[in-house]
């Protein structure tokens, strides 16, 4: 006999249910199961079943149900042997494992104690509940078990849920959050992996809305958990703070009193300008970590390379901010103007603080400045910058004696200094008082505690007359390194803009805790600079001069330390890459994945490849331009391949130097005569260049490429680049020329297997056919996309072949089944977490509602479209859910709210060159003839 009490209550005998009778009488059945094999007093009984108000006769009462129940449950038997008269009360004699909520139990603990199979428990556990507990017994031990046992299921469900913070559980996590607003722990994880998902902008919204619940209805802050977690929220990209910073005093608090004490209404900015290895860096790190308590909204940090050959771009830069303020990849503009503009938008109202090094020049500053005074910039660059409007400029100097004496007490002790004190003088005036020679030759004593000043006073005098301070120290730091450490000191340098300790190990040749030995060796040698767990950089200076050593002793040196480099991050990037789009058979060309995990899940996937980007790029270029003779054809290959994985994982925030890159390998590739890496870095060309929007020339990319590929039989690219030439027509509004590559590209996936690919391709066709008077068809093939027993691979593929058939049907004036379509384009985008899809589709409801005249559903989904599109940052998206919502209130007769939202669209649309600005101005004119009108008749 089996006992289920986690919905309604269910007893059954051999698989056949028993009916037990009136609610009371379960209810007596219900408060023995509880306690199994325990004696119940009579007048415990009566109180679970009464409490404070029982009838006249209880006892009575209580003695009919249980022999009713007797009768139920061994209608057979004479004598009872189940539920039992015992001792002034009544004992159910069952065995607890036959009863649902002590096997709950039961799991709950195994899960506490066997970790890793926790998540199978806590599974099984969850799916025993069949609804409400008890549902429908009466009785005041039934409200406090229904109670007692929902708070258990929540429980059970935040633990399961805490197990995986993957995007898949957004969906029950939100739905739960909603349910249970106060729940801090629930919050949390709904922040957590909303955060993990990419989401951050989100994550802040649900903190600050529970943060407003708390204090408005309990007067409570957030307890210690989400307090903690929104600290995580707060983006913080400053590198670590310089140890053993010493000196600039006056300058940090020049520096704090400037950005914190507002003397003008515009932007703080200040700027820290002197040589290289004076200094710069180190102050203006010291004084953003200051600094820290008075920007609670984050820390923002770019390395401009304004020193390198080529500067980092201001573009990539701005994509990077956008994404750690929490904007979506998908929803970064194009250009270098979108970005900057959103940036400002991005920054309004927020206290940021911006710590923008080693600039170049004004021009690369100006498209990286936020738009609110809330916000304040430290700016540092070896060169003036005229334009850039700063309440403070600092022209850094090289150190007074007493600086540079108290850099060495700092790194070496003032003891030991103070019995050199001679030796020491000349020591800091032997290395020009320079900050970074000062720190390299005290980090040189302080490796050998035993050596005297004047021994290394006298080394650098013997060194070469004529020689710069700076390059005398390098020389003679490097000489005195160890075998092993100078090694790697020369190999490190090959690899920029900065170090992981994956990609150490790759180019040491050794495991990663033996390369953090070294690195860390390094630092301690002032010659590495660690910017973060596992994470470090040369000075520019140091790396020049590392280079120099390793090309003068080994010439093979570069070329082996970026193929080990190569190897380590094309197979990570191939991982990537299957994550991030499953089942594309592209992956097979980069070669075989990991032989073990490296990502969890692809949000671990995109963290990834967000910190390693830069350095990918730098190496493919480096590839493609190392050495006056033809490049390496494998290499080339190998780069080409290693951007191209990279390219649906954000490499579009880097599109600056990925243009530059891909350039580079097309001609690499054509100096190599190698048919196929040159398709494929045309086709990486064409693809960035989409990216931003310079359509003709990815046109002619996306061609050659096509061209390319088709004559070295790399047929998985070629469907990839035939995707793009259709994607390029249907943005030029060449519907037809775009559909012969749409199909084109369906059919070569199909023969491929590649299902999403096919689908894909077919749903993009059908868009253009709805554009080209076609919608017919369109809405036939999308029937069929949806009809086939294959799939349609993905829920977001699934949500826009809905989306596509929604058009058509509105097109052909279906608008009920258009409606249909597009609610469930929403029902699905949203929880795959494409959030652009679900925008566009509701903004493509809202208009249909309205033809339907539903208005005031149309007016909640064009406002929910609204929202959406304003939180992803897309410009065009919000445009249109502005003009849809206008045209919805005007519908509802709101002429005021019309206006505002027509000229908003009019605005944004405009500026976007869009075409339908013009619908835009139409409104407007409408509006205004009708209160031109109104006000005749008044």
């Amino acid at each position: 006999m089996s006992f289920a009490l986690l919905g309604q209550l269910r007893v059954q005998r051999a698989g056949a249910a028993i009916e037990l009778g009136a609610p009371r009488q379960r209810a007596v059945l219900v408060s023995l199961l509880l306690r199994p094999n325990s004696v119940v007093a009579i007048d415990q009984l009566v109180d679970d079943l009464w409490g404070d108000e029982p009838p006249g006769s209880p006892v009575v009462a209580l003695r009919s149900y249980i022999s009713q129940l007797r009768k139920l449950l061994e209608p057979v038997r004479e004598k009872p042997s189940l539920l039992l008269s015992q001792s002034g009360g009544y004992r159910l004699a069952v065995d607890p494992d036959h009863i649902d909520l002590w096997r709950v139990k039961q799991l709950h603990e195994l899960a506490a104690s066997h970790p890793h199979q926790a998540r199978e428990h806590l599974a099984e556990a969850l799916s025993l509940w069949r609804g409400e507990p008890l549902a429908d017994l009466p009785g005041p031990l039934m409200s406090r078990e229904r109670q007692r046992l929902s708070e258990l299921r929540l429980t059970l469900q935040e633990e399961h849920l805490a197990l995986d913070h993957s995007a898949d559980q957004l969906a029950e996590l939100e739905a739960l959050a909603a349910e249970h607003p106060f729940r801090e722990r629930l919050q949390a994880l709904l922040i957590r992996t909303l955060h993990r998902s990419g989401r951050t902008a989100e994550a802040r919204a649900v903190y600050d809305a529970l943060h407003s619940r708390l204090v408005e209805h309990l007067g409570i802050e957030p307890g210690p958990e989400i307090t903690a977690l929104r600290q995580e929220l707060d983006p913080d990209q400053l590198p670590s703070a310089p140890p053993h910073f010493t000196g600039r005093q006056p300058h940090v608090a020049d520096i704090a009193h400037a950005l914190t004490h507002r003397t003008t209404p515009g932007l703080r900015l200040v700027t820290v300008t002197g040589m290289a290895g004076v200094g710069k860096t180190a102050l203006a790190v010291r004084a953003a970590h200051s600094l820290r308590p008075h920007f609670p909204d984050g820390r923002l940090y770019a390395d401009l390379r304004g020193a390198d050959l080529v500067p980092a771009s201001a573009s990539d830069i701005l994509a990077d901010f956008l994404a750690t303020l929490g904007i979506r990849p998908s929803a970064v503009p194009r250009d270098l103007a979108g970005r900057s503009a959103l940036f400002r938008t991005a920054t309004t109202g927020k206290q940021l603080l911006i710590l923008l090094d080693n600039a170049r020049d004004d021009a690369q500053l100006h498209p990286l400045l936020p738009g609110s005074s809330d916000c304040a910039v430290i700016v540092t660059s070896r060169t003036a910058l005229p334009s850039i409007p700063s309440v403070l400029r600092i022209a850094l100097d090289v150190f007074s004696p007493p600086e540079a004496i108290g850099l060495l007490d700092s790194v070496i002790g003032t003891a030991r200094r103070a019995a050199q004190r001679a030796d020491a003088a000349l020591l800091v005036e032997a290395c020009g008082r320079l900050p970074l020679a000062v720190r390299i030759a005290a980090a040189r004593l302080a490796a050998t505690p035993d050596q005297p000043i004047a021994e290394l006073v006298r080394l650098l005098a013997d060194d070469r007359e004529g020689i710069p301070a700076i390059e005398q120290v390098f020389q003679l730091s490097y000489r005195l390194l160890p075998p092993r450490l100078a090694t790697a000191f020369r190999r490190l340098s090959w690899v920029e803009p900065d170090i992981g300790l994956a990609s150490a190990a790759a180019v040491l040749g050794l495991p990663e805790h033996q390369a953090e030995h070294l690195t860390e060796a390094l630092v301690d040698q002032a010659l590495l600079e660690s910017t973060g767990a596992g994470r470090y950089r040369f000075h520019d200076l140091v790396r020049a001069f590392a280079r120099r050593r390793s090309l003068r002793l080994d010439a093979t040196e570069r070329t082996t330390a970026h193929h080990h480099l190569l190897a380590l991050l094309l197979t990570h990037a191939r991982t990537a890459f299957a994550l991030a789009v499953p089942g594309d058979p592209v992956a097979d060309v980069f070669g075989a994945p990991a032989p073990h995990p490296v990502f969890t899940d692809l949000p671990d996937a995109r963290r990834w490849a967000r910190a390693e980007t830069p350095g990918a790029v730098a190496l493919a270029a480096a590839i493609a331009t190392h050495g006056p003779d033809v490049p390496d054809a494998t290499a080339v290959r190998s780069a080409v391949d290693l951007l191209v994985a990279l390219s649906p994982l954000g490499l579009g925030a880097f599109a600056g130097g990925a243009e530059e890159a891909a350039r580079l390998l097309v001609t690499a590739a054509v100096s190599c005569r190698d048919r196929a890496a040159e398709g494929r870095a045309r086709f990486l060309l064409g693809t960035v260049l989409l990216g931003r929007a310079r359509l003709e020339e990815a046109a002619e990319q996306a061609r050659q490429a096509a061209r390319a590929c088709q004559e070295a039989d790399d047929p998985a690219v070629l469907r990839q680049a035939l995707n793009d030439l259709g994607l390029i027509a249907q943005a030029q509004a060449r519907h037809e020329e775009a559909i012969v590559a749409f199909d084109e590209a369906a059919a070569l996936a199909r023969r491929l297997g590649h299902r999403s690919g096919e689908v894909a391709s077919t749903a993009n066709a059908a868009l253009s056919r709805i554009r080209s008077g076609r919608a017919t068809d369109a809405a036939e093939t999308c029937a069929q996309l949806l009809a086939d027993p294959d799939g349609t691979a993905d829920a977001a593929m699934t949500a826009y072949v809905h989306y596509v058939l929604g058009l058509a049907h509105q097109e052909l004036g279906r608008l009920d089944e258009a409606a249909a379509q597009l609610r469930s384009c929403v029902d699905r985008a949203g929880p795959a977490g494409d959030l652009d899809r679900e925008s566009a589709a509701r903004s493509r409801l809202a208009d249909v509602l309205r033809l339907l005249g539903r208005v005031e559903e149309a007016v909640d989904e064009a406002t929910r479209a609204l929202r959406l599109a304003t939180q992803g940052g897309r410009q065009r998206e919000r445009a249109l859910a502005h003009l849809v919502l206008a045209h919805a209130v005007t519908a509802r007769g709101d002429q005021s709210a019309a206006r505002v939202h027509a000229a908003q669209a009019h605005r944004l649309l405009s500026g976007l060159g869009a075409p339908e600005s013009a619908d835009a101005r139409s409104l407007l004119t409408a509006l205004a003839t009708a209160d031109g009108s109104a006000t005749s008749t008044g």
